[in-house]
Order: structure tokens, then sequence, then C-alpha cells
């Protein structure tokens, strides 16, 4: 008996320390980073965000900017809006307080809105605006769902002009450094195909559209649909950076963008490259949320051919990752390519998990 056990102790043994000799994944050390830098984080859960903790959470780890959803198409996460209807508790000394922490602490606050997403919306407000006809359509015409949400037809002047009073609003109120346009598109699904949508595209090309919406969905006048979708979006993104940029000269102007140009170009309508080159955007944060490094390296190099250096902050999808290690690799080759900077999606999942990198420690 003592010599089995003695066998088993020995057996185990030698398996510990096969197992102690295994390499474990080296911890990258980090490149240095560029004069200039953006180190961001977005912050989705405005309604749960404590101001205090995270600006000073964000300081001691190195970073230097913060992506807040202020509203979406939907409604308001500050209080007592002019504009739209209200969807979070925190207090408007609450947001004011929040933005000096963050300001006195080295962190610059940019106000996120989902543009054309009803994220969080009321659902009295969502069944206001369905029975108005001023949400996307499916080929089915009915409205366009994600996540229980709809989502706001672009091609309607009274959504339009909805979200520049928007950013006005949050422009005149708060000392925000920048205002980012995220869902600033048609949703991928195919949309919209509202009345609104066929008259108006009608009009622009001069002609009816005999199969509606066969002929725009997969049909003669497809690629004609594609063009006259981007012109939309592409007047949403210049008038909504010119309303923020009137009202305080020199406040950055962004977008989160789908990581694939061309993709982004067909599916939604998401000419993010003509943004840029147009001087619409000061820079485009775009969202690879990949865990492949070869695969997420590849696609921001390609990035690199669409975008100048400091047109180009690459959206990392932390939450993905399963490692630190894995993290700061991928913000190496951020570095290594010559991006203006990195945004991890997100400071929520990050904090939750403990998961943010100390960049100052590195």
């Amino acid at each position: 008996m003592r010599h089995c056990l003695r066998l088993t102790i020995a057996a185990v043994g030698v398996v510990l320390g096969i197992a102690g000799c295994a390499p474990l994944q080296p911890t990258p050390r980090l490149l240095p980073p560029r004069a200039g830098e953006i180190r961001g984080v977005w912050v989705s859960d405005t309604a749960r965000l404590n101001w205090d903790d995270a600006t000073s959470l964000l300081r001691r780890s190195g970073f230097n900017a913060m992506y807040v959803n202020f509203a979406t198409g939907g409604g308001a996460f500050y209080p007592d809006s002019g504009v739209l209807p209200h969807i979070s508790g925190m207090s408007a000394r609450e947001f004011e307080h929040g933005i000096q922490l963050a300001h006195k602490r080295g962190i610059a606050v940019h106000a996120k809105l989902p543009v054309m997403f009803m994220l969080r919306s009321p659902s009295r407000f969502q069944r206001k605006m369905i029975a108005a006809n001023r949400v996307m359509r499916g080929p089915n015409g009915k409205p366009v769902l994600q996540a229980g949400y709809t989502w706001l037809c672009p091609s309607q002047k009274a959504n339009h002009d909805l979200m520049v009073a928007c950013v006005r609003e949050i422009v005149k109120r708060y000392p925000v450094d920048g205002v980012q346009f995220d869902y600033i598109r048609f949703n991928e699904q195919p949309a919209c195909f509202c009345a609104n949508c066929r008259r108006s595209f009608e009009q622009w090309q001069g002609k009816s559209v005999k199969h509606w919406p066969d002929d725009v969905l997969d049909g003669p006048s497809t690629r004609r649909f594609i063009e006259w979708k981007q012109l939309i979006v592409n007047q949403w993104v210049h008038d909504l950076g010119d309303a923020a940029r009137t009202l305080r000269p020199g406040i950055t102007v962004s977008a989160a963008v789908f990581h694939d140009l061309d993709r982004a170009r067909e599916e939604m309508a998401q000419n993010w490259r003509y943004w840029l080159e147009h001087g619409w955007l000061d820079y485009a944060c775009t969202m690879t949320y990949m865990t492949d490094l070869r695969e997420f390296e590849a696609r921001v190099h390609q990035q690199e051919t669409w975008a100048r250096h400091r047109q180009l902050v690459v959206g990392i999808g932390s939450w993905k990752l399963g490692s630190q290690a894995a993290l700061l690799a991928q913000i190496n080759v951020a570095r290594e390519l010559g991006a203006a900077g990195f945004v991890l999606f997100s400071y929520d999942d990050a904090a939750e998990r403990e998961f943010l990198p100390n960049l100052a420690a590195q």
C-alpha cells in the first residue's frame, strides 16, 4: 500500500513538474506612445456610470479620453432635454460634476450619440415614432428592430432635425471636448423601404420604381439605391458635425464606424473614408473587434490605406479578449502601424472584470 502511495505521489510530482515547465503567455512590452496619442474607453451604460470611480481609475491606468453615451436616437441620458425623452436617473449636477472631475484628472470627455439607433428609448416614444412612420422599415414593411429597439429613418427631415437639435443642446449645456456619432448608418438588415424612402429615392433618380422593393433589393435599381443612401447619411454627418462646430469652433468631431470600409459602404451606406477626406470628421474610430492578432493586424493595416495616420483611432474589442497580454498585443499593433490612438470597448466590461490595463506602469 505504501509502495503504491509512493508511486502515486511520484507520478503527480512528474505531472506538476511538466505543467510547471509549460511556457506561460508572455506579457508584451508596450511600444512607447506617440505624441498626442488618444487612449480611450467607450462607456455604454451611462445610467450606472460612477464618474468619480471611473475617472480616477482611468487616470491611474494612463488613459486620457472617455466616450460616454449622452443620447441616442430615442432618448437622452442627461436630464431635462427639450428634444428627447429622458432615459436615465442621473441628475444634471452629476453630469456637470463628472465632466469637471474628468477634466481635473486629465480625461477628455466626448459625448457619444448612437444617432439613428433608438437604444434605450422608452416604449411610449417608440410607439409614437412607429405610428408617425418615422422609423426604418424592412422589405416586408415592418419596423426594423435590434435588441427590441427601432431605428430612425434617415431620409426624413424631422428625424434629421431632431438629432441636429440634440447635438446643439448637448454642446450648449456641457463643456464636452468632442462629439462622436455612433450608428450613423442604415441598419445592416436590408433597410429602409418606408414610403418616404421610396418617394425620396424616386424623386432623386427622376423616375419611379416599378417593383418596390424588389428593384432596389436585387434588381436594376440596386446600385443607385446604395448611392442614394450614402448621400443621405453623408448629409447627416456633415450637418451634425457642422452644428457642433458652429456653436463651439475647435470641438472634436468623430464617428465610431464599421471596421471594413467596403462592407460599410455597400451594406450600411457608411462611407467614412469620404467623411474624412472632406474634413467632416477629425478622426474615425474603427470598431475592429477581433480576437485573432494576425487578422486584427491585417485589418488595421488595411484601414491605414483608407485613412491618414492622424485620422485613424483603432477600436479594440477588449470585451472579447481573454487576457491582458492579448490586449496589449493589439495596442502594440495600433502603435506600430501609426494610428492616432485606440479606444477600448468597453469601460463597463473592463471595470467589472478588472481588465483595464495599467498603461501608466507599462
